[in-house]
């Protein structure tokens, strides 16, 4: 009997060696949900949906949102090694905005920098999320479209932002 026991185990041992070296048994805790489904879930999970906007994944790290009147709304990761405010005050310095704003958005601390023209504005916005830096960009905003724009803008930081008290703004 003890000879069947001893069989038994090393038949088990073969079994679970052979299927270990051809990766059908994952036993490790990282190899837990990795393919194309958990991956894209994660990817998609970071970035948050816009009401009346159609996104399309340019990568990874960013997202181009656009609506039916052409508005084009952009949001990628950046470098997380820079700090906001120096990267904001350097991009004040180069002349190119011609006006800006800090924004405390629902405790983000939120960077708007704009470049002004007689009929509509660029925008570039920077904010930290989770130890992330993030790039919101939209350009040729009419500033009849400037609330829906910032609007937008807001629900991108919120949604991707703790909870806290919403201090609305405006650009205009």
């Amino acid at each position: 009997m003890n000879k069947l026991y001893a069989l038994l185990i090393f038949l088990i041992i073969l079994y679970v060696g052979i299927n270990v070296g051809a990766d059908n048994i994952h036993l490790g805790p990282s190899d837990a949900g990795v393919g194309d489904d958990a991956s894209n879930a994660n990817v998609n999970a970071s970035f948050p949906k816009l009401d009346n906007f159609t996104d399309k994944k340019v990568n990874d790290t960013a997202v181009i949102y656009e609506d039916a009147q052409n508005m084009t709304i952009n949001l990628m990761q950046i470098d997380s090694s820079q700090n906001l405010s120096d990267l904001s005050n350097q991009l004040i310095s180069s002349g190119k905005y011609t006006s800006n704003q800090v924004i405390d958005q629902n405790g983000v601390t939120t960077y708007f920098l704009y470049n002004e023209g007689s009929d509509d504005y660029s925008a570039d916005i920077y904010f930290n999320k989770n130890g992330q830096n993030y790039h919101i960009s939209g350009s040729n905003i009419s500033y009849e479209n400037s609330d829906y724009f910032i609007n937008h803008c807001k629900s991108i930081i919120d949604s991707m932002s703790g909870s806290g008290s919403s201090q609305g703004f405006s650009r205009w």
